[in-house]
């Protein structure tokens, strides 16, 4: 099999691997967006995303065993093993940051309009990352420069959603601590999301580097 092609095939199974991925954090959204009632509902809606991450980790080692057969003398080897650990990463803080905002429905907590404001504006930074991301990819064989400033993009994506992170941490430390039990889950859910845009931007910077072998 030619270089050529083996790439074309890594890169395309990494675009199923990252579609799947903007489905859990799009199942998310809705699970942000749309509180589930009561504790029933809200460990469903979790379930959904649970096995969406499944599919994304079975996706990557699939991913993974075609690059081990095909792609030794790949130039680009490490870093597509680089991008589905990335993936794989971020979909598993999603996950842990539905499981926490679950058990939170499900202790019937208000989470407070300014909070859940904060937090869904990260999360549709989350999928503007991801959608960059699955654009640049998709140009990353076909236009080069385009996919590059949809790294560029996500780049400047991650220093916005740092910006909502120290607001949201702020008015965390500002409120009473009288569930902390309360505190420690909001404050890890935020930590995920901002864990997880971090990954895809790390993901960016090795496509980038991808994209300019090729210029």
């Amino acid at each position: 099999m030619s270089e050529g092609i083996a790439q074309m095939n890594i890169e395309e199974q990494i675009q199923r691997t990252a579609n799947l991925l903007l489905d859990e954090v799009r199942l998310f959204y809705e699970m942000l967006s749309k509180v589930p009632d009561g504790q029933q509902k809200a460990m469903q809606s979790y379930s959904k995303i649970f096995g969406v991450k499944n599919a994304v980790e079975e996706s990557k080692h699939r991913t993974m065993e075609y690059i081990v057969r095909v792609g030794p003398s790949l130039m680009e080897r490490d870093l597509y093993i680089d991008l589905l650990n990335y993936i794989e990463e971020t979909s598993q803080d999603i996950d842990a940051a539905a499981y926490r905002l679950a058990t939170l429905i499900a202790r019937n907590v208000n989470i407070g309009p300014s909070f859940h404001g904060l937090l869904t504006r990260i999360t549709e930074k989350a999928i503007a990352s991801l959608t960059h991301f699955l654009e640049g990819l998709r140009m990353i064989s076909v236009n080069v420069k385009i996919a590059i400033e949809n790294a560029i993009t996500i780049s400047k994506i991650e220093e916005e959603v740092d910006e909502l992170y120290r607001d949201l941490e702020l008015q965390l430390f500002d409120k009473k601590a009288d569930d902390l039990v309360y505190l420690m889950l909001m404050k890890d859910i935020t930590d995920r999301l901002e864990d997880a845009v971090d990954l895809m931007k790390s993901a960016a910077d090795d496509m980038r580097y991808i994209a300019i072998q090729r210029t």
